[in-house]
């Protein structure tokens, strides 16, 4: 019977591993470390109680994190001087999810049989972004496969960083509004009818903002099931706009337009962009293709049509400098360091000068956003309240004859 054992094992550096195998019996499980280079040191038996824990671990997908940390550990092993097939048989042992344990098994028998890794790469774990298959097929070309693994765990960091950056600063908002949505409602519907019904008797008529505060609390109050479809409703909306990828695109490009959230956005983007072919030309992947899937990354539609024509620029025998300014595609001094990155030979080194230059930026209008936002919203809520509330007070000292 098909049994997992937990090992702890010494490399041939003499370095002390661990990690679970599968065998129908112990001797069957030393066999197998035996072949991967490993001299046993200790082998037990996983309990059944582990192996569900880890039945429910794996019921979580694979994140970018654990993808990250793979590269991480693979670019490690492979820089300290750990053959490739052997890296691998070890981080399939030590996989962070059972689901990478897998993919890493089957690249170590597609290497086995005498693939290269880049395709084994890109079969075992096609959620991969393409750049990464890129960089490794470069890296292995030209004998620096860890190195290559490092910038594209590296780039992959960064791409997941500035992803959580925009979704935190425009989570912040989201719930401002809702919350200042919510409390106006909650105030409609539940407080000022019960002035309303206390003024509807009144002899004198009301002042027309008290009129119509009470009103409408009595619309709404008389309407939950119609507020609630259309909150429903609106929900859906918004679902349908973040899963549907040309809506999606249409609202990135709503927000771009904005006085301050819109240069953020941007600046971001060209943070991104100038980070991917910065690493990409610096392991060693020629410019066109370096551009082709550095602007593939871009998420705002209008700068990806410059850059893409830039590209088409570029193969017809332009500098990039040149071509990007042709498209108005980024400031003045963006297109001085890649003028200057070109005529030194240091492209990829000014690329990332432009990339820690521009992040740095965008971080700080996101603050400068945030900042104006938080007291933006508060006054607006603020007025909104403060002018319900005047409004109940002017009906009833209105109702009451009582001189404000």
């Amino acid at each position: 019977m098909l049994q997992t054992f937990q090992y702890e094992a010494l490399d041939g550096s003499g370095r002390l591993l661990t990690g679970r195998v599968d065998a129908n019996h112990p001797r069957e499980a030393q066999r197998a470390l035996e072949g991967q280079g490993l001299t046993l040191v200790e082998l037990a038996v996983v309990r059944s109680e582990a192996l569900k824990a880890g039945g429910l671990f794996s019921r979580r997908g694979v994140t970018a994190q654990d993808r990250i940390l793979a590269l991480k550990q693979l670019a490690l092993l492979l820089k300290a001087g750990v053959p490739l097939v052997q890296g691998i048989g070890t981080l399939k042992n030590q996989a962070t999810h059972p689901l990478l344990a897998t993919a890493f098994g089957e690249m170590e028998k597609r290497l086995r049989t005498g693939d290269t890794f880049t395709n084994a790469l890109s079969a075992a774990l096609p959620e991969l972004p393409s750049y990464v298959n890129q960089l490794a097929a470069s890296g292995e070309a030209i004998g620096h496969l860890g190195q290559a693994l490092e910038d594209a765990a590296a780039q992959m960091a960064y791409d997941r960083q500035v992803r959580q950056d925009i979704r935190n600063a425009l989570t912040y908002p989201a719930i401002l509004i809702v919350s200042g949505i919510t409390a106006v409602l909650f105030i409609f519907i539940v407080v000022v009818p019960r002035f309303s019904t206390m003024l509807a008797n009144a002899k004198k008529p009301l002042p027309w903002v008290s009129s119509v505060v009470l009103k409408t609390g009595m619309v709404l109050s008389n309407n939950k099931l119609l507020i609630f479809v259309a909150a429903a409703a609106l929900a859906w909306g918004v679902r349908v706009v973040f899963t549907d990828a040309k809506r999606m695109s249409r609202f990135r490009e709503f927000l771009a337009g904005l006085p301050l959230l819109g240069v953020w956005l941007r600046d971001a983007e060209v943070a991104r962009w100038a980070s991917m072919l910065g690493t990409m030309l610096s392991n060693g992947v020629d410019l066109i293709k370096a551009l082709q899937l550095s602007s593939d990354s871009v998420t705002l539609e209008s700068l990806r049509d410059r850059l893409e024509q830039a590209t088409k620029m570029v193969r017809t025998g332009h500098s990039l400098s040149n071509a990007l300014g042709a498209q108005q595609a980024f400031s003045s001094t963006a297109l001085s360091l890649i003028q200057v990155g070109e005529e030194s030979g240091e492209l990829a080194t000014m690329l990332r000068s432009l990339a820690t230059l521009y992040e740095d930026t965008a971080r700080q209008r996101m603050k400068q956003f945030l900042l104006m936002l938080e007291p933006i919203a508060i006054l607006l809520i603020g007025v909104v309240v403060g002018g319900i509330v005047a409004a109940i007070m002017l009906a009833i000292t209105s109702v009451n004859q009582v001189a404000l």
